[in-house]
């Protein structure tokens, strides 16, 4: 005799009313959904990869407040990155912030790097924050498999 669905014989369950089908396929997709999240944690508990970090430096000074050019202000701080890292990925980014309820508006230059740790990211945005006089400057880490082909 063939079985399937949680052992219940295939002639009984072609021969169910549709209310004990419908439990009987709702427990097997709850099984299914469950067995995806607990491969999907165990996967994630073994994370391989070099930690990213990704820096967003404003363009605002906060002394004067006035807005850098992008391309003056991305020669400083490429100079400063590469004392630390072998290389980068920079891009110009928009960004906001709500500040007392009203939005502010900021040009931020964002550094993807890896090969590097937390203490040369933390020098990178010291150096930064001091030649662009910026209060401060946010960074994301993040795991990333990292290929060079």
């Amino acid at each position: 005799m063939a079985y399937a669905l949680n052992f219940i014989p295939i002639s009984d369950f072609i021969f169910m009313d549709n209310k004990n089908a419908v439990i009987a396929i709702a427990i097997v997709a709850v099984v299914a959904i469950m067995a995806v999240a607990a491969v999907t944690v165990m996967n994630n508990d073994k994370v391989s990869g070099e930690d990213t970090y990704t820096l967003y430096v404003g363009l605002n000074d906060s002394v004067t407040h006035e807005d850098y050019d992008p391309d003056y202000a991305a020669g400083i701080v490429d100079a400063i990155v590469v004392k630390y890292a072998d290389g980068f990925t920079r891009y110009l980014a928009n960004g906001g912030w709500v500040d007392d309820g009203d939005i502010g508006y900021e040009k931020s230059l964002v550094y993807v790097i890896t090969g590097i740790d937390a203490d040369k990211a933390h020098k990178i945005a010291d150096d930064a924050k001091a030649a662009l006089n910026q209060k401060s400057i946010m960074i994301t880490i993040s795991k990333q498999n990292v290929e060079f082909y």
